[in-house]
């Protein structure tokens, strides 16, 4: 599979910034989500990208807003509307997402007026699930602020720091007509690339498949 050019574009666009850590070429580096090509989906995707290549995520599950998607490779990633509570099958794994009250990109066109602050506490674990490598109850304190992007978008960025991860960056593009995120690109863990997203609005509106 190959990354369709507006997810493209937009790595590019976030290149434009001052962060040399924005270049795109870092997202190909090789990487666990590397496959053939799949051809097109027959259904519900999540379009992902870490490393090198990119996988197309099919949905596997839903219960509202709630979504768990699964790719050809094996990579496993939860979704609470657009947000990454869980993964699994890579080398850090993000088991668990948990806020303290609403999370603001829940209602994202709030953001426009003023930023929000969010505070959540998540569970780490290495695919080895060596005991040294887990950590529970770690807590994220976040802000999130909306600024004007290119080609009618509008950027969220969620900034975050929590003990002994150093400080932690989440984005998602919004249609500015829509205000339906588009595409996002976000942290799952310490040691792991972030995960560039292209979400489909087409998953929303499908029945959910079988459990």
């Amino acid at each position: 599979m190959r990354l369709t050019a507006p997810l493209l574009l937009l790595l590019a666009l976030a290149a434009c910034g001052t962060d040399s850590s924005l270049d795109p070429a870092r997202w190909f580096a090789g990487g666990p989500l590397a496959e053939e090509d799949e051809g097109e989906p027959d259904g519900p995707v999540l379009r992902l990208a870490q490393g090198r290549r990119g996988a197309d995520a099919r949905l596997i599950s839903q219960q509202g807003e709630r979504r768990m998607w699964r790719t050809r490779a094996g990579v496993v990633v939860a979704t609470d509307g657009v947000r990454v509570v869980a993964t699994s099958g890579l080398p850090m794994m993000l088991t668990a997402t948990r806020f303290d009250g609403p999370d603001p990109l829940a209602e994202p066109a709030s953001l426009l007026a003023r930023g929000a602050d969010a505070r959540r506490v998540v569970d780490l674990m290495t695919a080895s699930r060596d005991p040294a490598g887990m950590r529970f109850g770690v807590t994220l304190q976040c802000r999130l602020v909306s600024r004007p992007g290119e080609n009618e978008l509008v950027v969220i960025t969620e900034t975050c720091r929590g003990e002994g991860l150093g400080r932690i960056r989440n984005r998602f593009w919004l249609d500015r007509e829509s205000m339906g995120v588009q595409a996002s690109e976000q942290w799952v863990g310490p040691g792991v690339a972030p995960l560039a997203i292209e979400h489909n609005p087409a998953a929303v509106a499908e029945e959910p498949p079988p459990n």
